[in-house]
């Protein structure tokens, strides 16, 4: 079943804060690394143009003079650049909502919610389960009770039947409600853990192939106090 999850508003605004910060601090950062950026080029073409002037023989003094005051300048641009982020940092408030405030207010203004709304879903699905569980134990029972006396009888009937000659064998019968196939067991209460092992093994991802999620428990379940 899709689960509309209820949004925790004190999160989404704490987050969307974070994000306009962040996208203050973004320009800044992204100046200070356009400037170093730049200075590297400055220093490589620096290299390259005095690495070709030794290999070639030539006189690049006057290019080399020109770099090497760009370099300064932009050393300088480096410099500014990286104080401004620096400062941008220290100047620039926190959000007004704080990581601690988000997560000291998670529980009671959200959590517990969504706590008692599962709870309101689950309960009443394991105390009908517990209770149709319970409901088959006492059929079993009053099954067991009601025929109990005929297959007395009839048990007496074996008895007597072998020991008067008419049969080779004892013909030995089984009391009905224990010879009932309960949810693919012989017995009910044979059938009732082979349930409880099912969920157990289904809270170890092991799905029975006949399961069918029920979303609400059914208002028509009549019940009958014992």
């Amino acid at each position: 079943m899709p689960i509309k999850v209820q949004e925790y508003q004190l999160l989404r605004e704490f987050k969307r804060e974070g994000a306009e910060r962040a996208a203050k601090l973004l320009q800044y950062q992204k100046d200070a690394e356009s400037a170093r950026s730049r200075l590297r080029e400055l220093q490589t073409q620096y290299e390259q143009t005095f690495t070709e002037s030794v290999k070639h023989g030539t006189d690049a003094t006057a290019q080399l003079v020109k770099i090497d005051d760009d370099i300064a300048l932009q050393k300088e641009v480096v410099t500014r650049r990286e104080r401004d982020l620096t400062l941008v940092h220290q100047a620039m408030p926190e959000t007004i909502i704080s990581s601690v405030e988000v997560v000291e207010k998670y529980k009671p203004e959200y959590a517990d919610g969504i706590r008692a709304e599962f709870e309101d879903k689950v309960n009443p699905k394991l105390q009908l389960a517990r209770d149709l569980i319970l409901s088959c134990i006492d059929d079993h029972k009053e099954y067991s009770s009601a025929y109990n006396d005929i297959y007395r009888e009839i048990t007496d009937l074996v008895t007597a039947n072998h020991q008067a000659g008419k049969t080779r064998y004892i013909m030995t019968q089984i009391h009905p409600t224990d010879s009932a196939q309960v949810f693919g067991a012989t017995g009910t209460i044979s059938g009732v853990r082979k349930l409880l092992e099912q969920v157990s093994q289904y809270t170890f991802g092991n799905k029975p192939r006949d399961y069918k999620y029920i979303d609400v428990v059914p208002t028509t379940t009549e019940k009958v106090g014992k």
